[in-house]
């Protein structure tokens, strides 16, 4: 496991209770569980989509059972994962600091999904939205907007080719913004291609932005 549910304290990407202790003596799964759960599927769906499987394999191949690197771990999947100077830029890494907050691509892919799944719930009733007193219910989109619109820009700079410029766009009715990249520093794809020799670049995916309409 790369990530943990200590993630998810930053604020775009917060889930309540996420870091609680769980309750004791109830059947009902609680957040961290639900959470925990979440993160084992989506975080090697992620990693699937980019390294394939027999990659995908090998890099949790090199993390100990309490998701500490063995000793035998390969540079390369150390520098993906915890990031790495090359050529002169600045690769963060799949997970980084910054000050105290704890920062992931998987991070946001995950609680894209999770926002979708814990908006509504199953039943025997069928699909229901938990209501709170005194509170007003909102559809999740916008939240999901941006954490995928983060995710991609992480990914692979918003799709963007050139990244020296800033430029901005009305996409039905969203405003969506891009900011120069630093030159030191390269998003996941720039880094993957960049190092082509340690790591096959076959099984890229490619995602696109959203808006809270497309959802």
């Amino acid at each position: 496991m790369i990530i943990d549910i200590s993630y998810f304290l930053k604020k775009d990407v917060f889930i309540p209770n996420a870091v609680a202790q769980p309750s004791i003596g109830s059947n009902t799964p609680t957040s961290i569980i639900q959470l925990q759960a979440e993160i084992d599927e989506k975080e090697y769906e992620f990693i699937l989509s980019f390294l394939g499987y027999e990659q995908t394999e090998e890099l949790f191949n090199q993390f100990e059972a309490d998701g500490t690197w063995k000793v035998s771990a390969l540079l390369k999947w150390k520098n993906l994962v915890d990031g790495t100077e090359f050529n002169g830029k600045k690769w963060e890494g799949l997970r980084y600091s910054a000050g105290t907050q704890k920062i992931s691509i998987i991070a946001y892919y995950v609680f894209f999904y999770y926002l979708k799944e814990d908006f509504a719930t199953y039943s025997t009733t069928g699909i229901q939205v938990a209501q709170a007193e005194n509170s007003t219910t909102q559809l999740p989109n916008e939240k999901q907007a941006s954490a995928w619109n983060k995710f991609v820009n992480m990914y692979d700079g918003g799709n963007i080719q050139e990244r020296n410029y800033s430029f901005s766009s009305n996409w039905n009715g969203l405003m969506l913004r891009w900011n120069s990249r630093q030159r030191n520093q390269v998003s996941l794809l720039d880094f993957i291609r960049a190092n082509s020799d340690d790591y096959d670049t076959n099984f890229l995916s490619y995602y696109g932005l959203i808006n809270s309409t497309n959802l």
